[in-house]
């Protein structure tokens, strides 16, 4: 009976899973497949890859940023270099919310509950739960072996392209087991959620310290993304490294297991007791509760992104110095940046912050999403709050958390570049940080807009869009994909100030559309029924 019912568990949390993991592995393939191509077709000649090389691997500044170089003159090293990082990155964040998906989301709901009346234990219902998504996670590992081998051929090989994906997968296994852990900790799954990207942003700000200072290259041993880069799938492996994230991963799953065994059900081990007094500060409007939902995640987004903007800041001048006189220039220039300097850095820099702000976009969308099929907005709707009301106190402290984080980065940038002289005057650094925010706002409003028509595929869709914005400008960066597709990706409208000058009509644009998606939103939510998860 036991078994059966872990069996269905564990096959009920595969098949909520497994499409994502899919889509993953295509994107794998899509990615590494167009970078070698790429490579091969831009520098065919083996005097301009040796160009490359150098020009790169002396360039602290695209080091910090993309991940550190080996053997950029050969296809497998710069294909090494170009998607590890990146993919890694992405299908981490995949693992993440699938896990607290699973756990800490089943349990919120109340379904959990349901399944524990019978003779399923809650350490048997969670390592299940965990089974299934380890499931995913190998077929995500598999089908990305058989697209690099098929899509690569003889440029990668066979064993090479399985290392490969293997490594690229190293980085969600470790985030599995963190998105478990946390979902142990916190008593929500958006906290769940929050505190595990919390650990991600810290293992990636630990990783360019590591990249940009070369007394400090030890500390690649101390996160995820260091052992990523240390394990050299394509130039020279190092197995250990590629194996550390998969024992973290197991590890961090064994003591989720464990946790589960001292918290009640529904509580986290972070929640406390009873016994404290009673905090009622912001529970006396739909804003106001909004704003406390938010505070612990919006300082946390400030935070990181006030610390990206400080490393950018203190290694900008470096990078421009590197790539004077360098091919630097033509790779910039993929991506729509003319020229080089300290400007140009910032520029690539900010695209990565227009992609951060554009996932917290997507966050705010998911919490709201979970607010509803969790029933708590049943409770406010007993009360004298309409559903317009609610939403749109939703929306507003999500545009607060969002011009937070544009505003910390920027600051951050400002502090560092001051001490370092970075060259960019305050006036282009503020305008800079205003011209990442239209692309977030879109993102909030094509996700509010979902909410309200098709509340169940809301949070999907939603990180669906930034993921494959963010993959349309990566292949886009290396094969010329014509100019309808690329208007596909919402970060393609983005200009890369302070590189160039903001493209202010088309942020409008974006701006508007997004005001608009958000009002459609609100109007369809409030003809509708509430839909529980």
């Amino acid at each position: 009976m036991t078994g059966g019912a872990s069996r269905a568990v564990a096959g009920l949390a595969l098949r909520r899973t497994w499409k994502g993991a899919v889509a993953i592995a295509l994107a794998n393939v899509l990615v590494t497949v167009t970078a070698v191509q790429g490579y091969v077709a831009a520098y065919p000649n083996p005097a301009d890859r040796v160009t490359l090389a150098e020009s790169i691997g002396a360039n602290p500044g695209l080091i910090a940023l993309f991940g550190e170089t080996r053997e950029l003159e050969t296809v497998a090293g710069f294909t090494e270099w170009r998607v590890v990082l990146l993919l890694a990155i992405v299908g981490a964040v995949w693992a993440l919310l699938a896990a607290t998906r699973v756990l800490r989301g089943e349990e919120e709901s109340g379904r959990a509950e349901i399944l524990l009346a019978g003779q399923l234990t809650r350490p048997g219902a969670t390592v299940a739960a965990l089974g299934g998504v380890a499931g995913s996670l190998l077929l995500m590992i598999s089908v990305t072996t058989i697209g690099l081998v098929l899509g690569t051929g003889s440029e990668l090989g066979a064993g090479r392209a399985a290392l490969l994906a293997l490594t690229i997968g190293s980085t969600a296994a470790a985030m599995l087991g963190v998105g478990a852990l946390t979902s142990q900790l916190a008593d929500t799954r958006r906290r769940a959620t929050g505190l595990g990207a919390a650990v991600l942003a810290a293992s990636y700000l630990v990783r360019v310290v590591a990249d940009s200072t070369p007394d400090a290259r030890w500390l690649q041993w101390t996160t995820p993304l260091g052992w990523l880069e240390l394990a050299h799938p394509l130039t020279e492996p190092l197995v250990l490294a590629a194996l550390l994230p998969y024992l973290l991963g197991l590890a961090l799953s064994v003591l989720a297991v464990e946790l589960v065994r001292v918290r009640d059900t529904g509580a986290g081990i972070l929640s406390g007791s009873g016994g404290r007094r009673a905090r009622t500060v912001g529970l006396n409007s739909p804003i106001g509760l909004a704003g406390r939902l938010s505070a612990g995640p919006a300082l946390a987004w400030a935070v990181g992104l006030g610390v990206f903007g400080m490393l950018i800041g203190l290694i900008a001048r470096t990078a421009a110095e590197a790539m004077a006189d360098s091919r630097d220039g033509e790779i910039l220039g993929q991506l729509g940046i003319d020229g080089s300097g300290a400007r140009a850095y910032v520029g690539v820099a900010f695209v990565f912050l227009t992609l951060a702000l554009a996932t917290a976009a997507a966050g705010q969308v998911s919490a709201t999403r979970e607010e509803e099929a969790a029933g708590r907005l049943d409770t406010l709707l007993m009360l004298p709050v309409g559903r317009g009301h609610w939403l749109a106190g939703r929306l507003a402290v999500a545009l607060g958390l969002l011009t937070l984080g544009a505003a910390s980065a920027t600051l951050g940038t400002w502090a560092a570049g001051s001490v370092t002289g970075l060259g960019v005057a305050s006036a282009d650094l503020l305008a800079a940080g205003l011209n990442v925010l239209p692309a977030a706002v879109f993102i909030l409003g094509v996700g509010t807009l979902l909410h309200g028509f098709v509340p169940r595929l809301a949070i999907p869709l939603t990180y669906a869009l930034v993921v494959g914005s963010f993959l349309l400008e990566v292949v886009g960066s290396t094969v010329d994909l014509p100019e309808a597709v690329l208007n596909l990706s919402v970060l393609h409208h983005v200009a890369p100030a302070p590189a160039v000058e903001p493209d202010w009509a088309s942020a409008g644009v974006m701006v508007a559309l997004g005001v608009l998606l958000a009002l459609a939103g609100i109007l369809a939510l409030g003809r509708r029924d509430v839909e529980p998860a």
